[in-house]
């Protein structure tokens, strides 16, 4: 089984937030499954590094969370897929490779609280969840 964590997830883990508590419930639960992969792809290192810059947590506590995910490393092809991910909608660009690699390494979850690109996950058949 595998989980991916997008950047809104993975923040509540570094940051309290109102749904951090539940998530950390829900990953260690899915962590307790045999066989189970807490997954994200390198992207997350950008976006939690420059969360950390804005929000002021150390780059440490980053590097800590990122040890503990099995991150996965993005191909050219998985930026094309991306790029061409529902067309004419509201995906952004940097929400597109996080569904992109969930999709590429078929995530049996896609856990995400911004609800833009929880939406679009769902549309192209990712199984969305928000632990609250």
């Amino acid at each position: 089984m595998i989980c991916y964590l997008d950047t809104s997830a993975a923040g509540k883990l570094l940051v309290t937030e109102p749904e951090s508590d539940a998530l950390v419930r829900h990953l260690d639960q899915f962590g307790h499954r045999r066989g189970s992969v807490i997954a994200s792809s390198t992207l997350l290192e950008t976006e939690l590094r420059r969360m950390a810059s804005r929000l002021g947590f150390t780059q440490a506590a980053v590097s800590g969370l990122l040890r503990k995910l099995s991150v996965i490393d993005i191909e050219r092809d998985v930026f094309r897929e991306a790029g061409l991910m529902l067309p004419g909608g509201s995906l952004r660009s940097l929400d597109a490779p996080h569904i992109a690699t969930a999709e590429r390494i078929a995530a049996d979850e896609f856990i995400s609280y911004d609800e833009r690109q929880a939406q679009s996950a769902a549309e192209v058949g990712l199984r969305v969840t928000q632990p609250a």
